[in-house]
């Protein structure tokens, strides 16, 4: 399995993340596309993915957060999205993806309302985070557990790069959280790769750790 199309007869999630800060060459069959401005705060990352909603191939999804510290979570960011959720702001999306990178200690509690809030309003949840867990999270490696367990969480996507420029799966794991952990997940697992075509690796390497793939997420376009 070396393409994209030997993945199109197969019933597996293939999503992409679609930039809105650069252009976007998604690839064909895409079933999923997150809008994916880096921001955390709700109001930042609905302005800047309204500007490429309407390009998203498949289901429409949008990202909250990021890998630097426009992306980092704090209480009151969290507050402001379940205000958000609740209130409608995000009805023109099928998806919330939180991309959990870098955020203040002790959000456990909050970021399971925000998932419950969403659920409620009918939207499905992914999560990604950077390997197995939060780099920049204290707390990162509770927070794996819970998340591992949550049933209000449809989809853990582990971002398998540090770059997003790799030629090949990066398996190292954070916080102490191993791919094994991974076994036990209420959601479904669908890792962040680099290329679609690192696919068959990726599900070859996560099976050795009892996990079961059930799609990817392309990080370049």
């Amino acid at each position: 399995m070396n393409s994209v199309e030997t993945l199109e007869e197969m019933n597996l999630i293939k999503g992409y993340w679609d930039k809105t800060y650069s252009p976007s060459h998604p690839f064909n069959h895409s079933t999923l596309g997150i809008a994916f401005s880096g921001w955390a705060k709700p109001d930042q990352a609905l302005s800047d993915s309204a500007e490429i909603k309407n390009r998203l191939v498949g289901h429409k999804y949008i990202s909250l957060g990021g890998g630097n510290s426009n992306g980092s979570f704090t209480q009151e960011i969290l507050h402001s999205i379940i205000t958000h959720i609740k209130n409608g702001k995000f009805s023109d999306y099928k998806a919330i993806a939180f991309d959990i990178e870098e955020g203040e200690a002790n959000l456990i509690s909050d970021f399971q309302q925000a998932f419950a809030a969403a659920k409620n309003k009918n939207l499905k949840v992914l999560v990604t985070t950077s390997h197995s867990a939060p780099y920049g999270i204290t707390d990162a490696h509770t927070m794996m557990k819970t998340f591992i367990k949550n049933e209000n969480i449809d989809y853990l996507s582990p971002q398998l790069y540090t770059s997003g420029t790799e030629t090949e799966n990066d398996f190292a794991t954070s916080q102490g959280v191993s791919w094994e952990d991974y076994a036990h997940s209420k959601a479904a697992i669908v890792p962040s790769i680099v290329q679609a075509n690192m696919y068959h690796d990726a599900k070859n390497r996560f099976s050795r750790h009892g996990v079961t793939t059930s799609g990817f997420i392309q990080w370049a376009n």
